[in-house]
Parts: C-alpha cells; structure tokens; sequence
C-alpha cells in the first residue's frame, strides 16, 4: 500500500490518497489536484508541472 499527502508538498490541505500501487496513489493525486488545487495548476508551466510531478511521484510512501 502506497500512501501521498498534499501536506507533503508542502500545501496546507489535509487530503490524503493511498493505492495498492504508487501509480494508483498518484492517480488519485492528481485528480484531486485538478479539482481542489486547479487555479494553482492551471498558473503552472509544462515545465512545472514536470518538476510537481516527480516531487509527488517521490512524496509517496509506503501506508
């Protein structure tokens, strides 16, 4: 079980995801982040949005 948490990226939100795999964990990341942190996203270059993509691919920890 993998778990990712938007507190550790450092955002004040208390949303939590876990999956059976870290590919499912970053899943459910970036489908609340669509929703819930979509203005801080949309603001976002593609390079960015590279670089917030391995910071939450490397979050994720063992649940």
């Amino acid at each position: 079980m993998e778990k990712f948490a938007c507190k550790n990226l450092g955002l004040d939100c208390d949303f939590e995801a876990t999956g059976a795999t870290k590919e499912e964990a970053i899943k459910k990341a970036m489908e609340h982040g669509n929703v819930v942190h979509a203005d801080m996203m949309k603001g976002m270059s593609e390079e960015q949005m590279a670089e917030f993509g391995q910071k939450l691919e490397a979050s994720i920890q063992p649940a």
